[in-house]
């Protein structure tokens, strides 16, 4: 295939990568047979990634394997990464199938923010996109969703964050304890809820996703709070619980076929 723009060396040194992922301790001819590459395409692909340090060779075995280094290429891509590639695709089609706005939020230094928005494709959005916008972990839909329902030492982590960082720390009890009353009514509710306030602001619901019980991502639903009846709130809770659990099975389905999930 002729891409403009692909650097074919690349792509041909990506796949001896991936050969040697699903076999470890390849000989050339394993290679070649995987590939399709010629043998002395994969030879000096091998050699190439032999003196960066990527793969390295049995000269009795004649076979060759991947290094520790290879690990150095996915630690740019974390586990909320994984989160928003998988269910992007997933909001996006709900949206256009039920008009409804979606968000995935990750938590990054003590907030949330939001990674990934369907709302340009929804009717109802309350703006453009949501994308980038940061909400803390007590007032937020999207913060008390991952706060009441992550693992408890990471909720203690997170707690002492916000003491550090409140200006007034003889103010920290109390503060502590609406926190803790905020996440209980939050469990009870089993999602998170920022109400809005006055003509034509918005309402946000958003529940967590959870992998391997971990809370690796917030779903929400953003829209015009006049808009939520008891039967609409119905059926954004619906929505929200099968976005969610659409991303789960995809999450659960990646882990199967053995890619990077935690």
């Amino acid at each position: 295939m002729s891409t403009t723009g692909v650097i074919g060396p690349v792509v041909r040194a990506l796949h001896v990568l991936r050969a040697l992922n699903h076999a470890p301790q390849s000989t050339l001819q394993a290679l070649h047979a995987a590939t399709g590459l010629p043998k002395s395409t994969v030879h000096r692909l091998l050699m190439t990634l032999k003196s960066e340090g990527y793969v390295r060779a049995d000269v009795v075995k004649g076979t060759y394997a991947l290094t520790e280094k290879v690990r150095c290429l996915s630690e740019g891509f974390s586990e909320p990464d994984q989160v928003v590639e998988v269910g992007a695709p997933i909001l996006l089609r709900n949206t256009r199938n039920t008009g409804l706005p979606l968000a995935i939020g990750t938590l990054e230094r003590g907030h949330v923010v939001v990674r990934y928005s369907s709302m340009p494709y929804s009717p109802i959005g309350s703006e453009h996109t949501t994308v980038g916008h940061i909400h803390d972990l007590v007032h937020s839909g999207m913060g008390q969703a991952f706060l009441a329902f992550c693992g408890e030492a990471e909720r203690e982590r997170l707690m002492q964050w916000m003491q550090a960082t409140i200006p007034d720390p003889a103010g920290w009890p109390q503060i502590e304890r609406d926190i803790e009353r905020n996440l209980a009514a939050t469990r009870k509710r089993g999602y998170g809820l920022r109400k809005g306030s006055g003509r034509g602001s918005s309402t946000t619901l958003a529940v967590p996703i959870e992998h391997d019980e971990r809370v690796l991502g917030v779903l929400s639903l953003t829209t015009f709070g006049a808009l939520l009846t008891p039967e609409r709130l119905h059926e954004c809770l619906g929505l929200l619980a099968q976005t969610r659990g659409e991303i789960t099975a995809a999450l659960a389905a990646r882990q199967e076929r053995g890619q990077r999930i935690p």
